[in-house]
């Protein structure tokens, strides 16, 4: 499996995959606008030509924001998102990142165990954030 940078060409499959695994998706059109953001960036992980998962980030001077990560089911339990988590990670630090955020449902339990098991730490609580849970804000120093 590999890495790329989306493009603009990439947009619409981003946008379906948020509609399918991400409970408050981006449209395309808010993708096309992260996508020619200078400071944001969402790499795909692709076995070939086909798209497996991504995620997106942005760096604001010294702090990493992460946006989404999301893997298609069927390469799910196969490490795919940590390979993803891991990749951000490392862009942030190569671009001087220090601190590195995400918000994630509390109810998420896969994701909640995957960024713990990555040293992140709960910075706090927004309440009844998502119609099913409180959102978490995660932090992680790096």
């Amino acid at each position: 499996m590999t890495f790329r940078k989306a493009t603009q060409a990439d947009a619409a499959a981003i946008a379906q995959m948020e509609k399918r695994y991400i409970e408050c998706p981006w449209s395309e059109n808010v993708v096309r606008q992260t996508l020619a953001d200078e400071l944001s960036t969402i790499y795909l992980l692709c076995e070939g030509e086909k798209v497996i998962g991504y995620g997106g980030l942005k760096m604001v001077f010294d702090t990493a924001e992460i946006y989404n990560i999301a893997v298609h089911e069927e390469h799910r339990r196969k490490g795919c998102a940590t390979e993803i988590l891991q990749k951000l990670l490392a862009h942030a630090v190569v671009h001087g990142g220090k601190e590195v955020f995400l918000e994630v449902n509390e109810n998420n339990v896969a994701a909640c165990k995957l960024y713990m098991a990555h040293g992140f730490k709960i910075s706090h609580m927004r309440k009844n954030y998502y119609t099913n849970g409180h959102a978490l804000i995660l932090r992680l120093e790096i």
